[in-house]
């Protein structure tokens, strides 16, 4: 079989201090990452890419049997190296085979099946579509979702171009937002996603708001760390968490021991999880103050009695900025879980839009 293969070297003097970064980056991002020599192997379901600091520089290699395949593998490797190194403007520029503008091989297009208010404050929407195995893993659990004007009567979607860039297509650029992909059934072809309506502005929810069967969006991914065997369970999150910690707890086995905090607006907000019994639920109530404005969650970890020992226990966090980094310093430096027990995220900054966070890079939400 013949492969199609790029390099990429980039000018990159501060390489030493974002490589783990970027490596970390890589790897929640459906990508294993493994040293080779003097320097790392990256394998994805698109293709597999070396890179090598030198220095003063970064060297990408990649090879792909298909053109899809090739430039969605440049695309994710770029964006993710963008995204990390931010303050440092590097320019990447791939050479060596080209494959032309492509549609992005992971995109299933799915059309909205059953809309229903779950609470007052998160509106599930099960979708329908074909070919949704790859996005049916325990570990990989996010997903960009693509949205289409509402009067559009022939979706168009972004190509790749040879450097993985994204081509928007004649009609414009498609908003787009990230997600917990909430339960999926690739043998039945559902995709439920939950959608957390905050009063707030944004593509999403404005999509979410108005959203009826029949309307199309794309479907990108999948990412993010899901969990890990553990004997006890530590899960904590505000309502953009919930989705993840919801899944989570569904997903493990019946055996399974630990907690889960989950701060939401009030008590209307409670749902019914079908979680292990062993796993104690606990619901935080802000009753009237602002979301991403209190220490609840920060405060109930430290109040929980968590086991001796750390070899065991496995944490998973998903909150807005500030309590996700309070959360996040307690478990490594006051209790010492190492990073491989710890799968933390900041689902959202208060103050700033995805597009903000985006444009200001990763050090707007790591801790």
């Amino acid at each position: 079989m013949a492969f199609l293969k790029a390099q990429a070297t980039i000018a990159f003097p501060k390489v030493s201090t974002y490589l783990d970064t970027i490596i970390q980056s890589f790897s929640a991002h459906n990508m294993t990452v493994s040293p080779d020599g003097d320097g790392h192997m990256v394998a994805s379901s698109f293709g597999t890419a070396r890179l090598c600091a030198t220095a003063g520089a970064l060297s990408l290699a990649v090879e792909a049997a298909e053109p899809a395949d090739f430039n969605r593998l440049k695309h994710e490797l770029t964006g993710l190296i963008d995204f990390v190194t931010r303050p440092e403007n590097l320019e990447i520029v791939w050479t060596g085979d080209a494959a032309g503008a492509v549609l992005p091989p992971d995109l299933r297009v799915l059309t909205v099946r059953e809309v229903r208010q779950l609470t007052p404050r998160m509106r599930r929407i099960t979708f329908g579509g074909d070919d949704l195995a790859r996005y049916a893993v325990p570990d990989q659990i996010h997903c960009r979702l693509l949205f289409q004007g509402r009067d559009t009567a022939t979706p168009q979607w972004p190509f790749l171009d040879d450097n993985g860039r994204i081509v928007w297509p004649e009609s414009g650029k498609l908003d787009s937002r990230i997600f917990t992909i909430r339960q999926i059934d690739p043998a039945a072809g559902t995709l439920d996603i939950d959608f957390v309506m905050h009063g707030g502005g944004g593509p999403g929810l404005s999509w979410a708001a108005a959203a009826a069967p029949g309307d199309v969006v794309g479907l990108l991914g999948p990412a993010a760390y899901g969990p890990k065997p553990a004997d006890w369970y530590l899960l904590a999150g505000d309502e953009t968490g919930l989705p993840g910690i919801a899944r989570i707890l569904e997903g493990l086995p019946a055996s399974a021991a630990g907690i889960a905090l989950i701060e939401v607006a009030d008590a209307a907000e409670r749902q019914e999880i079908d979680g292990p019994p062993g796993v104690a639920i606990r619901w935080l109530y802000r009753n009237g103050t602002a979301p991403g404005s209190t220490t609840l969650l920060p405060d109930a970890l430290r109040l929980v009695e968590l086991p001796a020992g750390q070899d065991g226990l496995f944490a998973w966090i998903g909150a807005e900025y500030s309590a996700f980094r309070d959360m996040r310093s307690y478990l490594k430096t006051d209790i010492g879980l190492p990073s491989s027990r710890l799968i933390a995220f900041s689902h959202w900054r208060r103050g700033m839009s995805e597009e903000d966070i985006v444009k200001a890079g990763i050090a707007a939400v790591l801790a």
